[in-house]
């Protein structure tokens, strides 16, 4: 199968739509699911405290095999693991709603089945981050980037609402089950994509502690990715509680109804949207200006999310947020698939989630914490202040404001100098 040439323009590239096409049918289940299961959660315990752990159990795989998920990434195909990952977690989703129909305990159901459907995702997104970059070219990277954060967006605009209307009606359980259909669609759309995914590179008879070192060499070595994924990390931390305490602040703090809570997520995912259109024009020069701009901003609405006002000024708060959001979010992705050599593509960015999303467990914890003490309002005010303070303090740092999405020396070859 001969590919386009890198240049050529990505409404040209049939499988990056067939890509593109699935995953959006799949990112509009996740926000479906995203919505409607803290809202279960609340629903069956009443407990912030609970959320939090539901929350930690989704985010502790990205810890505990983060890492393996990278190596076997580079090392087996990715397109396969893909659809694996896909249909194994339409399968574990179901249960929840299965559960609530055959009348079983289904907080138990939500417990057993939330950590491994998030080891599925997390082998998924390793082969999915390794795999776009390859797929569409370096040269396009950022704009595949964008598109891939739009689909997002607009599932992400789509499901909240639906979620919160379906889970007002027939409630969170059953709504869960449109997240396991989008996981079927995602997985058959992966069978009709004709590119070979398995890179070159690949060495199976290398052992997979080794390969894992190599990976975690180059993140700690490299002057620009190191202080780039730092921030990012602390980022994801410190937001980790923010649906949460929305859900919170929204349906417990001001007794407002679910629709009410879809109507400020969709807020985010239309801004989201937004903002991803608007990165493939702007992200130009020194990117972590833009980074440190984007988050001080996003920090900034979070704090006036817990203010009190209309739910309406709440989601136009909400669509700034998610467009700054999405300029950090194209940024931080643009830089490190830019500067990492491709045969580890998947240990990179699996080490990366590991560090950003592994450690969002601490965040989670202490979100629920005081949210069981002192309520949403109090911890919105606290999250966006910290965001904020980071940002300005990273501003800081020369090697991260001047961080540019430059290719690295070996990013189309071989041999890597993790030192650059």
């Amino acid at each position: 199968m001969s590919e386009l040439p890198a240049a050529a323009p990505l409404h040209a590239d049939r499988d990056f739509r067939v890509v593109l096409v699935g995953q959006g049918v799949s990112a509009i289940g996740d926000a479906v699911s995203f919505t409607a299961l803290p809202l279960l959660v609340l629903f069956l315990t009443g407990s912030g405290l609970a959320m939090g752990i539901v929350g930690i159990l989704s985010v502790l795989p990205d810890l505990l095999v983060g890492l393996l998920a990278g190596a076997l990434a580079d090392r087996w195909d990715r397109r396969r693991l893909m659809l694996a990952a896909d249909l194994g977690r339409g399968l574990l989703t179901a249960a929840i709603p299965l559960a609530h129909f055959a009348g079983l305990d289904t907080m138990t159901v939500i417990i057993v089945v939330t950590a491994p459907i998030n080891v599925l995702r997390v082998l998924f997104m390793a082969a999915y981050t390794a795999y776009v970059p390859m797929l569409v070219g370096r040269e396009r990277i950022t704009a595949a980037t964008s598109y891939v954060e739009v689909v997002g967006s607009v599932g992400f605009m789509l499901g909240p609402g639906i979620a919160g209307i379906l889970s007002g009606t027939i409630g969170p359980a059953p709504t869960l089950l449109i997240d396991a259909a989008s996981f079927l669609v995602s997985s058959v759309s992966l069978l009709f994509v004709r590119r070979r995914s398995q890179p070159s590179q690949a060495r199976p008879g290398e052992h997979l502690g080794h390969e894992i070192a190599v990976g975690i060499r180059f993140l700690a070595g490299h002057r620009v990715l190191r202080p780039v994924l730092l921030f990012w990390a602390l980022s994801g931390i410190l937001a980790a509680p923010l649906i949460a305490a929305v859900t919170y602040y929204v349906t417990r703090d001001r007794g407002l109804p679910t629709s009410d809570f879809g109507l400020v997520i969709s807020g985010f995912s239309v801004g989201n949207m937004v903002g991803a259109v608007i990165s493939a024009r702007i992200l130009r020069g020194a990117l972590g200006r833009l980074m440190v701009g984007g988050e001080v901003l996003f920090g900034l609405v979070v704090v006036t999310l817990g203010m009190g006002l209309p739910v309406p000024v709440m989601s136009v708060l909400a669509f700034v947020g998610g467009a700054a959001g999405a300029v950090v979010a194209v940024a931080y992705i643009t830089i490190r698939a830019a500067v990492t050599p491709n045969e580890l593509l998947g240990r990179v960015g699996s080490t990366a989630r590991t560090l950003s999303v592994g450690l969002q467990p601490l965040g989670l914890l202490a979100g629920g914490l005081v949210l069981d003490v002192a309520g949403g309002a109090v911890l919105l005010v606290a999250m966006g202040v910290l965001l904020m303070v980071k940002s300005l303090a990273f501003g800081l740092s020369p090697a991260f404001m001047g961080a540019r999405a430059l290719p690295h020396a070996g990013a189309t070859s071989g041999g890597a100098d993790p030192g650059t």
